[in-house]
This record gives C-alpha cells, sequence and structure tokens, in this order.
C-alpha cells in the first residue's frame, strides 16, 4: 500500500497548516478606500486594518493640506504621499494626495482632513470628514 505514507503526509501537512493559524489573527486584512465622493459617511474598520484617503490637492486655489485631525489611540497615520498628476497639460490639476491610516484599538473617532491658505486668515476649508469606528 504505497497510498498510505502519502496520505499520512498530506495529513501531516494539513495539521501542520492548521495549527499555525491563531484564533482571532487576522492575516492581509483587506484596506478600505475612500475619496471626496465619501465625505461625511461612517466607516467601520477592524484592529489592524488600513483606511486610505484620496483627495485631489487644492493646490490650483493657493491651498495646502493641513494636518489631519483624528484620536490617535484609535488610529495612527502610516503614511502620506502626493501623487503628482498623469497629465500636466490639464490646467488646475495639482494631482493627488493619500494618506494611509491604521486602525490601533476598538474605539470611534472623527477624520477631519482641511486646508488652508498660507497668505490668507480665516481661509481653511474641510476637504474630507468622516467617523470612523474601529472594532
Amino acid at each position: 500500500m504505497k497510498s498510505k505514507p502519502i496520505l499520512i503526509l498530506m495529513f501531516l501537512a494539513f495539521a501542520v497548516s492548521i495549527s499555525s493559524c491563531q484564533k482571532g489573527q487576522h492575516v492581509n486584512l483587506p484596506y478600505v478606500q475612500v475619496n471626496g465622493a465619501d465625505n461625511g459617511k461612517s466607516i467601520s474598520l477592524a484592529q489592524g486594518q488600513t483606511l486610505k484617503v484620496d483627495l485631489g490637492n487644492p493646490g490650483d486655489g493657493g491651498y495646502t493640506f493641513d494636518t489631519p485631525q483624528y484620536d490617535p489611540a484609535v488610529l495612527s497615520l502610516k503614511r502620506h504621499t502626493h501623487t503628482p498628476p498623469a497629465n500636466t497639460n490639464l490646467t488646475g490639476d495639482f494631482g493627488t494626495d493619500t494618506w494611509e491610516f491604521s486602525a490601533l484599538q476598538s474605539g470611534n473617532t472623527s477624520l477631519t482632513i482641511t486646508a488652508t491658505r498660507s497668505f490668507k486668515a480665516n481661509s481653511t476649508v474641510v476637504i474630507y470628514t468622516g467617523k470612523i469606528a474601529v472594532n
């Protein structure tokens, strides 16, 4: 019976792969991606999940993004990147900015991203705001 050692070997490989998984551990959690169209919406995340926020850069109006406002006990900013416009011939297109946040622990926070004109007092505008719930 040559198939018996193969079956035992397959069973052992299966048992080892199952035992390496820990209960409650998330592997390769998907990310949640939002943009300006999602402004004002509520977003639910699991602990460890990534939230990506993509917004058009408001530089054509002389605005620059301010530091995002959120509860650092609930979210952590992993990175902020700027992607230049694909077509540089479009007037007013300053590209896209992306923020990636990691959901740290259960809780709720508001996430607000604003932009300000440095040359004009009281010029702050809200570009994105949303309620974030981490479960």
